[in-house]
């Protein structure tokens, strides 16, 4: 399930992810292209996809992910026969349902079901991934070490900075030992927060550490610079700023009776989107949302975030204003401004709820749900819908 999340993230949809039984042990996870890709790009995405399946599992994997095909060793077709095992109910490769506690599809005609993916658009995907080299022997301690500026970034505590305090600290440098993680990572936010382009962040940092005094700090420079890149990585990804956001919002019966017009499919998302504009929108009522950000709140794979953002970008529920910087090929996160169409709700409500963490945007969408619509209310919705827009067309006219 790891190495599927992973593949997912990486930006293959999970229809077009297969699974199959070995015949002995273990499965076999199959992605077919719609022609030859060369071997190098599948070694990429097979990197990048272990890499990300033991950070998920924190190390904690047994055997290994085997790559197939190699030069040396050859692909077992689904719906083969192993002859190792010598049970003949469970020695055929079925592919299974991963969603259903691996049970056989035991149908030939499944395989009729199966696309490939267009080989161009795994290439491009692919060569935007980054060159990894793996390791599936680490341990769960030296993950846990090479990781250790995601780990710890969190503890830090930025309730006593601000755009002043940071620049200080950007102009007078380093004043005791111990503080030169926690204030590299400070400075990445305070440039993020600044708009600098994430280029020019990584420059910035290294010519700071550049000049500070070496008696401050143990760690070797060159270690330092890697470090720097690291902490860039994380805080440009998920587009980490000073400004926290609201932790208290409030919510009203319009607004999530407003949700309900749209397809269901779209209802987690979107209401992921108004409890973070809630919490940062700014004065002409928009707020940057990065997709990892959208995926972990609207608890889907990545890609699945993409394409709903663009569903409803095509459907004019949401502008968005791409955050691609002119003359480069970085990024900032997308702007969002919410465009849906207003509906009034016959008995207005207000509901406070605290909106910490996105993690926990949905437990609030449900939460909302019970606060604010009756059981009665809820199997009749689509009537106090079609009421609520008659009573708009009225207003209107």
């Amino acid at each position: 399930m790891a190495l599927y999340e992973s593949l997912s993230n990486l930006g293959i949809p999970t229809d077009k992810i297969y699974t199959s039984w070995s015949g002995t042990k273990g499965y076999h996870v199959d992605i077919y292209f719609s022609k030859e890709i060369p071997y190098k790009y599948m070694e990429k995405l097979y990197n990048a996809a272990v890499k990300s399946t033991l950070n998920l599992l924190g190390g904690n994997i047994e055997g290994q992910i085997e790559k197939r095909p190699s030069p040396t060793q050859g692909l077992k077709l689904p719906l083969s026969i192993n002859f190792k095992n010598k049970n003949q109910v469970d020695n055929i490769c079925w592919y299974v349902d991963v969603q259903e506690n691996f049970i056989p599809i035991r149908s030939l005609d499944f395989i009729l079901t199966i696309e490939p993916i267009d080989a161009q658009v795994i290439s491009d995907l692919i060569n935007d991934l980054p060159d990894v080299a793996i390791d599936q022997s680490l341990s769960k301690e030296k993950l846990l070490e090479e990781n250790r500026v995601n780990v710890n970034f969190s503890n830090f505590d930025f309730s006593k900075e601000d755009l002043n305090t940071l620049e200080k600290l950007y102009n007078e440098g380093l004043k005791k030992s111990g503080t030169r993680n926690t204030s590299l990572c400070k400075l990445a936010i305070y440039f993020n927060t600044l708009k600098v382009q994430k280029s020019e962040c990584y420059i910035l940092l290294k010519d700071w550490m550049d000049n500070q005094n070496p008696i401050l700090y143990k760690t070797p420079i060159k270690t330092c610079y890697q470090e720097i890149s690291r902490i860039v990585d994380l805080v440009y990804k998920q587009n980490i700023i000073l400004f926290k956001g609201k932790t208290e919002i409030s919510i009203s019966s319009s607004e999530m009776l407003t949700i309900y017009q749209y397809p269901k499919k779209l209802h987690n998302i979107i209401t992921v989107l108004l409890i973070h504009s809630k919490r940062f929108e700014d004065k002409d009522k928009k707020f940057y949302m990065t997709y990892e950000q959208i995926s972990r709140a609207s608890r889907c794979a990545v890609r699945t975030a993409m394409n709903q953002i663009k569903e409803l970008e095509k459907n004019g529920i949401i502008k968005v204003t791409r955050g691609r910087i002119l003359g480069t090929h970085e990024n900032y996160p997308n702007t969002y401004e919410l465009n849906m169409n207003w509906l009034k709700s016959d008995r207005e409500v207000m509901v406070n709820v605290s909106a910490e963490k996105l993690e926990f945007y949905l437990d609030i969408r449900i939460y909302l749900i019970k606060e604010i619509f009756s059981y009665i209310e809820l199997s009749n919705i689509k009537e106090i819908l079609i009421k609520a827009k008659e009573q708009q067309a009225i207003t209107l006219q």
